[in-house]
């Protein structure tokens, strides 16, 4: 097993936990879903049977600096409703899509997703070209996550049935992007 499967293999319960609040509504495939184009975007979240997307982005003040109480802004893209942007439910900021952060000093904060705060995320600049990224730590290895998408089985709105999650990250050792498969199978019914 490779760094990378160790360290995305705990995002695993992670991106389970995030399908508590899963919404179907049209089947759609990976290959159909839109992706953000936006400006501060660190990484973003999809599944299907829709396409709405769970976004995280840079928080800047008006002066443009970094909103140090809350460094990470969640919010949806509703692109199943003309791509309107949407903020979360309190119950999904509380136990879903909100984060945690906590600043480590020298612009670089430690964010926990609240569906699973055991995993720690690391918001800090790039060394090439010195914008704030989202980070998974292994050892001496920096992934930089890009996005996951959840592929759901047919499912009841309360029990979702998860098959397998992508993962993509880029290996910043050698600028590879990197797909991992998470198989989940029957074994992720809630």
């Amino acid at each position: 097993m490779t760094s990378l499967s160790k360290a995305l293999k705990n995002t695993q319960l992670l991106l389970l936990v995030l399908l508590a609040m899963v919404n179907p509504l049209n089947a759609q495939t990976a290959e159909e879903k839109n992706h953000p184009r936006i400006e501060n975007l660190l990484f973003f979240v999809q599944k299907n049977p829709d396409a709405n997307t769970v976004i995280y982005e840079l928080n800047l003040n008006k002066d443009g600096t970094i909103c140090t109480q809350a460094p990470v802004k969640v919010s949806w893209i509703k692109y199943a409703e003309d791509g309107k942007r949407e903020e979360l439910s309190n119950i999904e900021k509380k136990y879903v899509y909100g984060v945690q952060s906590q600043d480590l000093g020298n612009d670089e904060y430690e964010i926990h997703l609240m569906a699973y705060t055991k995993l720690p995320l690391y918001l800090k600049r790039s060394q090439t070209d010195n914008k704030y990224k989202i980070y998974i730590k292994d050892e001496d290895t920096h992934y930089l996550l890009k996005r996951a998408f959840i592929k759901l089985d047919r499912c009841s709105f309360w029990f979702p049935k998860v098959q397998y999650i992508d993962l993509v990250a880029v290996d910043t050792a050698n600028g590879r992007e990197i797909l991992q498969r998470i198989n989940i199978g029957s074994q992720a019914e809630f």
